[in-house]
């Protein structure tokens, strides 16, 4: 079976929430597979769509402190350093009713990508 087939199919299966509370005490309640924020009673996660279930909530600290993460992908010969237009991890967003192509890790104006 397909890897992604087989991750699809078992997030069908209920996943208990978790209740993360911050270092500063206050809590909510997280998708127990990508640890998104889920409102309360929510069946299913909006980010990745694992099913949800709120019978017995497991409470979790917030690790403190960050982390580096390495993301390696190709990009195409043409692909330059900060052209949002081109890179595979922008979308198109929404600003002043007009279409524009948006960086998730918030990097637009200082792109931190390494080409080689």
């Amino acid at each position: 079976m397909q890897d992604n087939l087989r991750e699809e199919l078992i997030k069908q299966f209920p996943a208990e929430v978790v209740e993360l509370v911050e270092p500063s005490g206050k809590k909510f309640y997280a998708c127990p597979t990508c640890k998104r924020v889920v409102t309360l009673n929510e069946s299913k996660c909006a980010g990745c769509s694992q099913v949800l279930s709120w019978d017995h909530i497991r409470q979790e600290e917030m690790v403190k402190g960050v982390k580096t993460a390495t993301l390696k992908f190709e990009v195409g010969g043409d692909f330059n350093k900060g052209d949002c237009r081109k890179c595979p991890l922008s979308y198109i967003a929404k600003e002043n009713n007009e279409n524009v192509y948006e960086c998730p890790l918030k990097m637009r104006a200082n792109c931190k990508l390494e080409i080689s």
